[in-house]
């Protein structure tokens, strides 16, 4: 999946606000963290439906929830620290199940990241047909409709983490939950990004880092109450510089989301990919997905 050139131009958006970014946002790597990158999409997202229909509804509800079915999220730059950033919205599809939304950040010009989101509304432990009134106020903003390339090859069932080799038990905690005292979307987002980093020690050698070029999560549950947790990881193909990490969490023992991530090895010093030898194929070999 590439980003379209009307993604990277901030004028091409319906509704923009600006964020900045706090110091606990930062990572290891000091820039600021994919998770962290993802809640600023998510801010985005959620701003732009209290713009277009008021707080009720979206602050909390004890019925319909509107939660993401799936979002992909290409990482084109790092994000960095004391420097605001842009975030800038666009509805680019409605139907009687579905909603879809674009959301690029922008820093110092740049565009560094842009998010796809499929937005759906949960009810009674499955998807339901978007509440009417929100249907029709989304209907009513819908304008042009630019071109959008097709969602990746990734699939997911309740299942799919089967074979995932790399196991991780994990307790829940109080701030797992969100405002409606249900498994936060973000905690899904952080719980595949522990899947995926307890998994990859073999990579991590003297002057070489990892970076996150683009991850893909859909989002299967949304329970309370939270009594267990365990991760899932295996590593399901290689490119030159590159690698594809499948993830899943788990919560009461349901299958609550499942993640594709790709990563790129770079060489720390010169700041630019660096191949995948064949010594680090084999060492994590035992890591690969099964079938």
């Amino acid at each position: 999946m590439k980003t379209q050139p009307w993604q990277r131009d901030p004028e091409a958006y319906d509704f923009q606000f600006t964020i900045t970014p706090l110091f606990f946002h930062l990572d290891v790597e000091r820039h600021v963290n994919n998770v962290a990158v993802q809640s600023f999409h998510t801010e985005g997202r959620l701003r732009y439906l209290m713009n277009v229909s008021g707080a009720d509804g979206i602050w909390c509800s004890d019925q319909v929830l509107l939660r993401p079915r799936r979002t992909v999220t290409q990482f084109l730059e790092e994000t960095h620290y004391l420097t605001d950033v842009q975030c800038a919205v666009k509805l680019v599809a409605v139907d009687k199940d579905s909603c879809r939304f674009v959301i690029a950040l922008f820093q110092n010009g740049e565009c560094t990241s842009v998010q796809d989101c499929l937005m759906g509304a949960w009810n009674d432990g499955q998807w339901q047909p978007l509440p009417a009134s929100l249907f029709d106020t989304l209907s009513a903003r819908l304008g042009e409709v630019p071109e959008l390339a097709p969602w990746p090859d990734f699939e997911a069932g309740p299942e799919a983490d089967q074979g995932y080799p790399c196991r991780t038990p994990l307790e829940p905690r109080f701030i797992d939950q969100d405002t409606d005292r249900r498994l936060g979307e973000l905690t899904i987002a952080r719980y595949l990004e522990q899947s995926r980093v307890s998994s990859l020690d073999a990579m991590r050698l003297p002057g070489l880092g990892l970076l996150v070029a683009r991850i893909d999560i859909h989002y299967l549950d949304w329970p309370a109450p939270l009594h267990s947790a365990s991760l899932a990881t295996g590593i399901a193909g290689f490119g030159n510089s590159s690698f594809r990490v499948h993830s899943g969490a788990r919560v009461n023992d349901v299958l609550v989301g499942v993640c594709e991530s790709v990563m790129v090895l770079m060489n720390r010093e010169q700041r630019r990919p660096t191949p995948i030898d064949a010594a680090m194929r084999d060492a994590m070999a035992g890591s690969l997905v099964a079938g």
